[in-house]
């Protein structure tokens, strides 16, 4: 079996030949790679560079794509920093209260630079893999994690409390899983 086929087996609760080994690593394999977090968020070729390197080192099975750990908030229009080395990280939230919701325009990730670049170092990858390697995309959050890097954490969770705000919590609810979804 090849690394595609034991991923693929494994997720479809069959026995593969054996355990397949696929990381969430795009920090180790920028770092390795020589490639600073700028340049692996930016170039679609760094990221690939350095997952390839990666597998070609370690044999991994797959490759899971992560390109930072808030590009669907940044998407969203959560304000983000984003440092030379480290992974971008969210400065703030957009909204100061749970009621600006109703304020909120959809969101087309696909027009989101950070999401073109992910979505080509897929495909770079893909062309180079083809059906060796299995390559997962990794979407960052999951509607209710985005809700509270779109509120902030603990307005989220003061929002969650107040019963009169569940039609507000359900509507952020749904704008997260327009942008995830």
């Amino acid at each position: 079996m090849n690394g595609y086929q034991r991923v693929l087996a494994a997720l479809h609760g069959e026995w593969p030949d054996t355990t397949p080994i696929m990381l969430h690593n795009f920090m180790l394999a920028a770092r390795e790679a020589g490639v600073t977090m700028r340049q692996f968020r930016t170039d679609p070729n760094a990221i690939a560079r350095s997952f390839i390197d990666a597998v070609q080192r370690y044999k991994y099975d797959g490759v899971v794509i992560d390109i930072d750990t808030v590009t669907l908030a940044a998407a969203a229009g959560v304000p983000i920093d984003f440092p030379e080395d480290a992974p971008a990280r969210v400065t703030g939230g957009r909204m100061q209260s749970l009621e600006e919701v109703r304020d909120l325009p959809s969101i087309d990730i696909l027009s989101y630079q950070g999401i073109q670049v992910w979505l080509e170092a897929v495909r770079l990858l893909k062309r180079n893999f083809g059906d060796e390697v299995y390559i997962r995309g990794n979407c960052d959050q999951c509607p209710f994690s985005l809700a509270s890097l779109v509120r902030t954490l603990d307005g989220w969770m003061t929002d969650l409390l107040d019963p009169e705000k569940e039609s507000l919590v359900h509507a952020l609810l749904e704008f997260c899983t327009g942008i995830t979804g």
